[in-house]
C-alpha cells in the first residue's frame, strides 16, 4: 500500500487460519491500521490481493465486506455515544434485515416478527457479554472497559468468520486488561471465529495469541509463537533501537 512515495505496507504475506488467534504486532506508523483497512475495504491496496474464504475481497466496500464475515473493532472506541447500548448492537442486524422499508413503517408481521428475534439475540449477546443490566443505558455513560465491550459485542452481532482487534486494551487499567485477556479467548472457543489482534501491550499479546507476526516499516520481519517473537533479535532491535546480547 502506498501513499504518493510513501510504501507503508510492503509485501506483507500473511495468513491466518481457521479459528487461529493471530497478533499482528510492530511499533507506530509500522504499517498494522493500514493492514487492516486494506482487509475491511476501507483502502485498495495498491498492488496484490486479500482473500478471505478462496474469494478476493479487494474489489469490495466495507458494508459488503462486513457481509462476507470480516467485522472490526477501532483504536479509538466508535459507539453511537447518543444510542443506548441495546441499539448500538441492532444496528449490525440491519444487514439481516429482510423486511422492506414499506413492510417496516407499516409494522407487518414479518417485520415485527424479525424484531422479535433480533431482541432475543441481542439480549443473548449482552448476557454473554456481563451486559444485560446496562443494556437500556446509554453506551456513553458506561465505565471504558464496558464500551470496549460493547464494541466487541456490536463487532460480533454480525456473526463475522474473521474478527479483527484494533488495540483492544487501549486505555485500559491493568484489572481490565486481564479481564479482556480472558474475554478474547472465551470469545473465539465460544463463537469458533478467527481472530486478528493489533496491540501494543505485550503482555497481552504474549497471554493470548497462538502466532505472531511483526511489521516494521510496512515489512514484515519475523513471525512465529510468542516464545519465539519474544526472543526474537530483529524484534527486540525494532521495538528498542538496539540489539542484546
Amino acid at each position: 500500500m502506498r501513499f504518493g512515495g510513501l510504501t507503508c505496507v510492503d509485501k506483507l504475506n500473511a495468513h491466518i487460519g481457521e479459528d487461529e488467534l493471530v497478533g499482528m504486532i510492530g511499533p507506530n506508523g509500522a504499517g498494522k491500521t493500514t493492514v487492516f483497512n486494506i482487509v475491511t475495504g476501507v483502502y485498495e491496496p495498491t498492488e496484490g490481493d486479500v482473500i478471505f474464504l478462496g474469494k478476493s475481497v479487494v474489489p469490495f466496500k466495507p458494508y459488503q465486506v462486513a457481509e462476507l464475515g470480516i467485522s472490526r473493532t477501532f483504536q479509538n472506541i466508535r459507539l453511537f455515544a447518543g444510542l443506548s447500548v441495546r441499539d448500538n448492537i441492532r444496528v449490525s442486524f440491519v444487514k439481516n434485515l429482510n423486511a422492506g422499508f414499506f413492510q417496516s413503517v407499516f409494522q407487518f408481521k414479518n417485520f415485527l416478527n424479525e424484531e422479535t428475534e433480533f431482541d432475543k439475540r441481542i439480549d443473548e449477546l449482552l448476557d454473554i457479554f456481563g451486559l444485560l443490566d446496562v443494556g437500556d443505558e446509554s453506551a456513553k455513560s458506561l465505565p471504558y472497559g464496558e464500551q470496549r465491550k460493547v464494541e466487541i459485542v456490536r463487532a460480533l452481532a454480525t456473526s463475522p468468520k474473521l474478527l479483527l482487534l484494533d488495540e483492544p486494551a487501549a486505555g485500559m487499567n491493568p484489572t481490565e486488561k486481564f479481564e479482556l485477556m480472558n474475554l478474547i479467548k472465551m470469545v473465539k472457543d465460544k463463537f469458533k471465529i478467527s481472530i486478528l489482534l493489533i496491540e501494543h501491550d505485550m503482555k497481552v499479546v504474549m497471554g493470548v495469541c497462538e502466532r505472531i507476526f511483526v511489521l516494521d516499516y510496512g515489512k514484515k520481519i519475523a513471525e512465529g509463537k510468542p516464545e519465539e517473537i519474544k526472543n526474537n533479535p530483529m524484534v527486540i532491535e525494532a521495538y528498542l533501537g538496539e540489539t542484546h546480547s
